[in-house]
């Protein structure tokens, strides 16, 4: 099971400082995700709660296309 750790800090130097309390938790190998503390997020939940989103917020577009006609030839073709 993996562990996941968030912490806020300011880059100095190039330099992330971990805070003590993470320290003996982290192993030697880590994979770091950088994102601004002050930017916008969308988190993806199991529910629609406020600012959460769910798969049901997604739902499939369908076009009814029958009449079209299509002609792939002039689709392509550059003016």
């Amino acid at each position: 099971m993996q562990q996941y750790i968030q912490f806020e800090t300011i880059i100095k130097s190039g330099l992330i400082r971990i805070p003590e309390q993470y320290i003996k938790k982290i192993s030697t190998a880590v994979k770091v995700t950088l994102t601004p503390a002050n930017g916008p997020h969308i988190k993806m939940g199991t529910k629609s709660k406020a600012g959460m989103l769910s798969l049901d917020d997604f739902s499939t577009l369908k076009i009814d296309t029958e009449g079209w006609k299509f002609n792939r030839e002039e689709a392509n073709e550059r003016r």
